[in-house]
């Protein structure tokens, strides 16, 4: 209840550096920092204190556009402050809990349990084990039913949230869908609260006024400190759940048939039986990442981000990004250029991207990338755009992309026959693939990504063999398109993934592959890719599968992630890290089956754990598409 704010001294921190790998981590200073300082915060203790937390290294964190967003917006805000954290990497982990240091944020130093509110960005399910690992080194309770203090508040957002059972446990709340205009609502809140509750109680220890403050009468008749605090931290997370887009979760019950699946949903009555997704109406004027914090290190992606577009009309029928961020958006040319110039020139960075689900489907893309790449006040520069559509790639937008100064470039076919890109609702041909890619190869590029699944619904070996067949056509395409000098350049990046059931998608009843099966197809693949001109890269099915259980997973599956974490799992998201094992052993303590989740196809009219979100889309819709699936 009390207002402190403990930080770390430099000269500590410096001593705490000694011997790590990449300190720049773990130090401030970085340009384009917007924090409000230290000073200003003890003095003006009505501000509320974010640590926007993303759980994993700094490297990867600082290359996410929505942390960059939200840090802008709450910053932004005249009564709230936020700082960033990030997963420390285990050799400053090791030195955090030798010396019982809390894990603290890197622009003040403040110990992230001396926030009111420290939000994750839960961007996928790998992440969910270094969330409750960052929690514990803030020297807090992972659960939130054992946390007696009203602040920090933990909550989490991100992709991966859209079905917030997994994480419910652990969360105060949940933010579904976007966040930059609803993390003002729940600040403003949370600041009024501290106004009614906080601040007097601070005040009144502080003047030695013995005028009474709001809870005290209660505090009288009950004077377990838990008691008030779980009191009056109801009174906040029962406002804070009438906000849009806020899952409370210990204002639900879950309950089970027999058989293990989800018989229905119990709730409060002052709570909504479903929860409606956050959704920016006015894409055009919501804040953006503004001035971009630059890292102190190389980053994963190193580049400035611009998001041009959110949400995607194709209805990919496996996307679940694709109908959870509707409906489309996109912002004009002319705020986009000034955000790009203003951005590219008050960073350095040479390489700039035009983000979204399908950067090549925003209109005037031709346009935007000519004048930014026209501008003369900018020095020579390149444009990546991460998601290409085949069937929107031009000879006009290649070879305005080429212009600058040279990148790979990647497309996602996804599957190698033409009857399986149907099934998946591809829009696409294999003729339109081989223009797209020739018109690139004739542009210059030697360096071609190719991103496939496997293991798709209503697939079949053959399927599987056109995957190879179809990197072949390329090949020989490029044999025919590049010199002898340039095709010994030729670089084809070939990565297969195996495809995973994911909520609020028509697939979302299909069950995925058997690791066996998985690895029996990828061996198909494998013998028969051609070697050279092939850099042939996938990802582990059994790291799929505990993607997948937990993607497709319940309130009880929070014991499994509690359990692996306690096993020592943390960076699951990292070859070097994964532990199959640690999750088969943590599915067997908490008495569950990890193919319950996995494997399992779903009853078409089972209580689904999302069910409890409202996405926008009538689950009849998807159901519908399910079907015209399997008539393929």
């Amino acid at each position: 209840m009390n207002n402190k704010i403990t930080t770390i001294a430099f000269k500590r921190l410096e001593k705490l550096l000694e011997g790590i790998e990449k300190p720049g981590r773990y130090v401030n200073n970085e340009v384009g920092i917007k924090s409000k300082p230290l000073d200003y915060l003890k003095n003006n203790p009505q501000t509320v204190k974010v640590c926007l937390v993303f759980p994993d290294s700094y490297e990867v964190g600082m290359s996410n556009l929505g942390i960059q967003i939200l840090y802008n917006a709450v910053n932004k805000c005249q009564y709230a402050t936020a700082e960033r954290a990030f997963a420390p990497w285990t050799d400053f982990e090791s030195v955090l809990r030798e010396t019982g240091t809390a894990l603290f944020s890197l622009e003040n130093r403040i110990s992230l349990a001396d926030f009111e509110l420290i939000g994750f960005n839960a961007a996928h399910e790998m992440l969910y084990t270094n969330i409750l690992n960052i929690i514990d080194l803030s020297g807090l309770k992972v659960r939130h039913d054992e946390r007696q203090n009203i602040f920090p508040l933990i909550c989490a957002g991100g992709s991966s949230v859209f079905n917030p059972l997994p994480l419910s446990k652990f969360m105060d709340f949940i933010v579904v869908g976007d966040g930059e205009e609803v993390i003002i609502e729940i600040l403003k809140t949370i600041k009024d609260f501290k106004a009614e509750y906080i601040i007097p109680r601070t005040l009144q220890r502080t003047n030695g006024n013995k005028e009474k403050y709001p809870e005290q009468a209660y505090a009288e008749k009950n004077p377990a400190k838990s008691v008030i605090n779980n009191d009056i931290k109801r009174k906040l997370l029962l406002k804070l759940s009438g906000l849009e887009g806020v899952f409370v979760p210990r204002f639900y019950k879950i309950n089970y048939t027999q058989q293990g699946t989800i018989s229905g949903f119990e709730f409060s009555d002052a709570v909504p039986a479903v929860v409606k997704k956050a959704t920016v109406k006015d894409f055009e004027n919501t804040v953006t990442a503004g001035i971009p914090v630059i890292p102190n290190i190389r980053t994963v992606h190193d580049r400035l981000n611009i998001e041009i577009m959110r949400g995607c009309s194709r209805g990919c029928r496996f996307c679940q990004a694709g109908f959870t961020y509707r409906p489309v958006r996109q912002k004009s040319l002319e705020k986009l250029y000034v955000e790009s110039a203003e951005g590219l020139e008050k960073t350095g960075y040479d390489e700039i991207s035009f983000t979204s689900l399908s950067s090549s489907d925003y209109r005037g893309i031709s346009e935007l990338v000519e004048k930014v790449l026209a501008a003369e006040r900018l020095n020579r520069i390149s444009v990546s755009m991460p998601s290409l559509r085949l069937d929107s790639f031009t000879l006009g937008l290649a070879k305005l992309i080429q212009s600058g100064r040279r990148t790979g470039v990647t497309f996602a076919p996804e599957a190698g026959s033409q009857k399986l890109r149907d099934i998946i609702k591809k829009d696409f041909t294999e003729e339109d693939l081989l223009n797209s890619i020739t018109l690139a190869l004739r542009e210059g590029w030697e360096k071609i990504k190719l991103y496939f699944m496997i293991g798709l619904p209503f697939e079949t070996e053959d399927d599987v063999y056109a995957i190879p067949d179809l990197v072949r056509k390329i090949i020989a395409i490029a044999k025919t398109v590049l010199s002898g000098r340039s095709i010994g350049r030729l670089t084809l990046g070939v990565s297969i993934n195996a495809f995973c059931p994911k909520p609020f998608t028509p697939f979302q009843w299909h069950g995925q592959e058997d690791v066996e099966s998985l690895k029996h197809k990828f061996g198909i693949i494998s013998s028969r890719m051609p070697k050279k001109f092939v850099k042939l890269h996938w990802t582990s099915p059994y790291k799929s599968a505990v993607e997948c259980a937990m993607s497709r997973g319940d309130s009880r599956t929070a014991d499994v992630i509690e359990y692996a974490w306690k096993s020592g799992a943390k960076f699951d998201n990292w070859t070097d890290f994964f532990d199959h094992s640690t999750w088969e052993e943590s599915f067997l303590k908490a008495g569950l089956d990890m193919t319950f989740y996995t494997t399992r196809n779903y009853n078409e009219n089972e209580v689904l754990p999302w069910d409890i979100i409202d996405n926008g889309i009538n689950k009849s819709f998807f159901l519908k598409e399910y079907r015209a699936a399997k008539c393929i």
